[in-house]
């Protein structure tokens, strides 16, 4: 129809051949494609067709024989369709040729006990077998089939029609009888089709939903960005070829600064726009094969494969002139200041520890001033603690109660039993995330151990805000709102950190700790 449509209008006029398939798109639109069935479901589909035309192929002989046809023929008849089986089976010719084969050897048996019966009913062998050839959801094994039982009821039912039918109207009139065939067998195409057609679409959009559900899995729902999830695998992969290539990989970590008052003053859609134009802003700072990612909150991580030391101040001053625009919303011009921590990789570098570095980096920058950055030098101890020797069942009871403390705050605020502005800065709240990480990372046993300390003015920060949380804790658990209770070994550990963390007159900290110290950062020129 579609040639005999563009034969009857010439091209010309029409506008050529692309508008000629512009007209016809709609319509090829409703048939399914083809040729989409996944490797594994063709396999099994195919195996199983082949079987069953197996398996059909000697029941032609046997049927053959039971009807006093000689044992030679017989084997024959059974034989042609096996051997096309056999050849479907081991052809090296891809998916159609195979799929096509195996659709002939069926419609083969199907011709064969239409001759060997003599039966009309034989021919809705025929339409039995056009759904199973249809399995294959691929039009070159239905076209072949269409084309053997159209040719077959063609030139046999035309020329032999004895060959054929087996009642006396089918005989006088070949032809009418051999277009009334192949219109049922069309028809039965068309089901096919249509049953085709549903489980192409529905596949589809499982692909489609499957496809949603990963790109939610892995992206921050807000920004579009690369979610923490995404970012830890594409830090494994770069750190992996970086081992391989010995080019370095550079982490940036980036925090907006006073985000809180946004959010306090304008409202969470408002926080949320800003968050979404941070997005936008850091990710024109990047290259095609860098990763963008939002951590949750404010704060953004950037990953940058390839990229050396001696590139991050121009890295940096490149996000801080990106960023410093101001920020158009509810009518008010909103300037947006942002600390940058930055780390690069050494050969054996670990993910958790490039990540880290940066993070301890940008604490540095936060304390620093704001709106500047800082570049992560082991080599330097520039305000860094070291570590500070602890009892590891204290700090973990400790890491416990505070852990339960925060699960129990958060249940109270979701059933407004505590204000949801009740929230401490988000560095204190990262802070508090590294040292319980690296409680986690003492060993078993009762021997003192030496705990990793955060940065002096993180701890600082830290330790003053804790304080107040846990006297906000003690009002509440007095109100039974929360349950959460320290035990003596968990304030054993607090006391500790605090005499760390309290300086004398002379700047000396009160328990300097084990010698060493693990993190040392450089600050560079904002």
């Amino acid at each position: 129809m579609i040639v005999a449509w563009a034969r009857w209008a010439p091209l010309d006029e029409f506008g050529g051949i692309d508008v000629v398939l512009q007209r016809i798109g709609p319509a090829l639109s409703a048939f399914p494609r083809g040729a989409r069935l996944p490797d594994p479901a063709w396999n099994f589909r195919h195996r199983l067709i082949l079987l069953f035309a197996l398996v059909s192929a000697g029941a032609v002989t046997g049927f053959s024989l039971f009807q006093q046809t000689p044992l030679v023929e017989a084997l024959v008849q059974g034989a042609i369709p096996a051997a096309m089986v056999l050849v479907a089976w081991k052809a090296p010719f891809g998916r159609r040729f195979s799929s096509s084969l195996s659709s002939a050897a069926l419609m083969a048996i199907a011709a064969m006990i239409v001759h060997i019966s003599g039966t009309i009913e034989a021919h809705f062998l025929f339409f039995v077998l056009v759904p199973v050839v249809a399995l294959y959801e691929d039009w070159a094994p239905l076209a072949t089939a269409s084309l053997l039982v159209l040719g077959h009821h063609a030139l046999f039912g035309v020329l032999a029609p004895a060959h054929v039918y087996n009642h006396e109207d089918a005989l006088d009139h070949p032809i009418k009888w051999s277009l009334i065939h192949s219109a049922l067998f069309l028809v039965m195409c068309a089901t096919s089709i249509v049953h085709w057609t549903i489980h192409e679409r529905a596949r589809r959009e499982e692909i489609i939903l499957h496809d949603r559900l990963a790109t939610q899995a892995l992206h921050d729902p807000l920004t579009g960005l690369a979610n923490r999830t995404l970012l830890h695998d594409r830090l494994t992969q770069a750190l992996s070829l970086s081992q391989r290539s010995k080019a370095p990989v550079m982490v940036i970590a980036v925090d907006i600064d006073g985000f809180k008052p946004v959010n306090d003053s304008y409202g969470h859609a408002a926080g949320d726009t800003l968050l979404i134009e941070l997005a936008r802003r850091l990710e024109s700072c990047i290259r095609g094969g860098d990763t963008a990612a939002r951590n949750g909150g404010d704060e953004f991580t950037l990953l940058l494969p390839g990229t050396a030391l001696d590139e991050a101040p121009a890295m940096a001053e490149r996000i801080l002139k990106a960023v410093s625009p101001p920020v158009h919303l509810l009518g008010v011009e909103l300037e947006i200041r942002v600390s940058i921590g930055i780390s690069v990789s050494s050969p054996g570098s670990h993910r958790e520890v490039l990540l880290h570095e940066a993070d301890q980096a940008m604490y540095s920058a936060k304390h620093n001033g704001r709106g500047g950055y800082v570049i992560f030098d082991t080599s330097l101890a520039a305000g860094a603690l070291g570590t500070m020797a602890v009892h590891p069942d204290h700090a973990r009871a400790w890491a416990q109660y505070t852990q339960h403390l925060r699960t129990e705050i958060a249940s109270a605020k979701d059933l407004g039993r505590i204000p949801e502005q009740s929230r401490g800065p988000e560095t204190v709240r990262r802070t508090l995330e590294s040292i319980i990480a690296a409680i986690h990372q003492l060993p078993q046993g009762q021997q003192t151990a030496g705990l990793v300390l955060p940065e002096r003015n993180a701890l600082e920060e830290f330790v003053f805000h804790h304080d107040l949380v846990q006297h906000w804790a003690d009002t509440l658990r007095a109100d039974s709102i929360v349950k959460a209770e320290r035990s003596a070994a968990a304030d054993l550990f607090w006391l500790a950190l605090r005499r760390t963390a309290i300086r004398d007159e002379s700047g000396t900290p009160a328990n300097p700790g084990a010698e060493g110290n693990s993190f040392h950062v450089d600050s560079a020129p904002a």
